[in-house]
């Protein structure tokens, strides 16, 4: 039973962890044909953004047992976050069918609603749920995101609240408080709840760039960058899952981002960053950080030499982005750089990359022309770049 009490509490707080996984492991060896062991796997899967697989454990649990509703309100927010209309839709039928006044299977139906953008109807029925239980943590932060869609900001306020007074412990809540203060524009309030929310979720990227976006519109630019590389930290903790060997390491400060050993990163984090360095005048630190935009393309990683980052193609092999808005955003930056360094021949290459990726082609052909401009005015021939027609 303490090994069971021990998963029970990790998994509320959302602690997924190698040995939280190897002890649940140890427990279903003994009662492997336990409903509510497997649920805790599906909900810690849930806890990791391993949507699929948790969906996959909880289809399962409703096959072998399809009149048990417990914990499907947390089914029917993965099928949401996957937007699997269908099975959605199942599952609210079925759900209503077998007892409609459970506080659970009204967060279904008021999720299927919410999926449908029917979101009056949706907040008619976590009203409902809270009705049969007052203390029903996913309905009020279900129904605070609704009001947050139908831009009712002061009653989206108070149902994180009441959340917040049923369980201290859960940062969706204060995550969407700290949304609803931005959207009233209140970034010191914002601010205060994102960091709240990343306390009790420090390994969650979503939530640092929410703090990073609002420490840079405070004016505070070095507590955004902390913030920032934060998320590029936490970012790869999730991609490469639990256990794996690409790691978490980093405070999160400057400069610590030797925990990343490859794969691919968030581009639009890292163009944040280098935005933010060209905000403070370090010109080579935001260059750096454009090529590294620019590495994720193909799958790069990223070396900690001396303090400054720099694009490493050799290393982290992965998948890469492909040529993206964030991507072709950095490549003009970097064009415009180098015609500032009279690099012309990186200038005119960057440019000529820019006219084939079809994002922000004029732009990039008229830099062209004032590349070629400056190569005859100089005297000089060819340029080192591919003609563009």
């Amino acid at each position: 039973m303490s090994f069971i009490f021990q998963i029970y509490a990790s998994q509320e707080l959302a602690q997924c962890t190698d040995d939280v996984h190897t002890a649940l492991t140890q427990v279903l060896n003994v009662f492997p044909t336990s409903a509510f062991l497997h649920t805790q796997r599906a909900l810690l899967h849930s806890h990791a953004k391993d949507f699929d697989e948790s969906e996959s454990i909880f289809s399962g649990l409703l096959a072998s047992d399809p009149y048990r509703l417990d914990d499907l309100d947390t089914y029917s927010n993965v099928l949401y976050v996957l937007e699997n209309r269908p099975k959605l839709a199942f599952l609210a039928q079925l759900a209503t069918q077998t007892d409609k006044f459970r506080p659970e299977t009204c967060c279904i139906v008021g999720n299927y609603y919410s999926l449908q953008s029917e979101h009056e109807k949706a907040v008619m029925y976590f009203r409902r749920a809270l009705t049969l239980d007052r203390s029903f943590l996913s309905a009020w932060t279900l129904m605070g995101h609704e009001y947050v869609e139908m831009k009712n900001t002061h009653a989206a306020l108070e149902s994180y609240r009441r959340a917040v007074d049923v369980n201290r412990k859960d940062y969706r809540a204060w995550y969407g408080m700290g949304q609803t203060y931005e959207l009233l524009e209140m970034q010191s309030y914002a601010l205060f709840y994102y960091q709240r929310a990343a306390a009790l979720r420090p390994f969650d990227d979503k939530i640092w760039k929410a703090v990073g976006a609002c420490f840079a519109r405070v004016g505070k630019l070095r507590n955004a960058l902390a913030a920032y590389k934060r998320a590029l930290v936490a970012g790869s903790y999730y991609e490469a899952g639990a256990g794996s060997s690409f790691g978490s390491a980093g405070s999160g400060g400057e400069g610590s981002l030797q925990g990343l050993g490859g794969g691919v990163l968030d581009p639009e984090s890292l163009y944040q960053i280098a935005s933010l360095y060209e905000r403070l005048d370090e010109k080579q630190e935001c260059a750096a950080y454009m090529e590294l935009v620019l590495a994720q393309e193909e799958g790069g990683g990223m070396d900690d030499e001396d303090g400054g980052v720099a694009a490493s193609s050799g290393q982290g092999k992965g998948q890469g982005v492909g040529v993206t808005v964030t991507t072709s955003k950095a490549r003009m930056w970097l064009a415009k750089y180098e015609f500032g360094r009279k690099n012309w021949q990186r200038a005119m290459e960057l440019a000529n990359e820019l006219c084939q990726d079809g994002v922000e082609v004029e732009d990039a052909k008229a830099l062209v022309r004032d590349i070629r401009a400056r190569i005859e005015s100089d005297g000089e021939v060819g340029g080192g770049g591919r003609r563009v027609s």
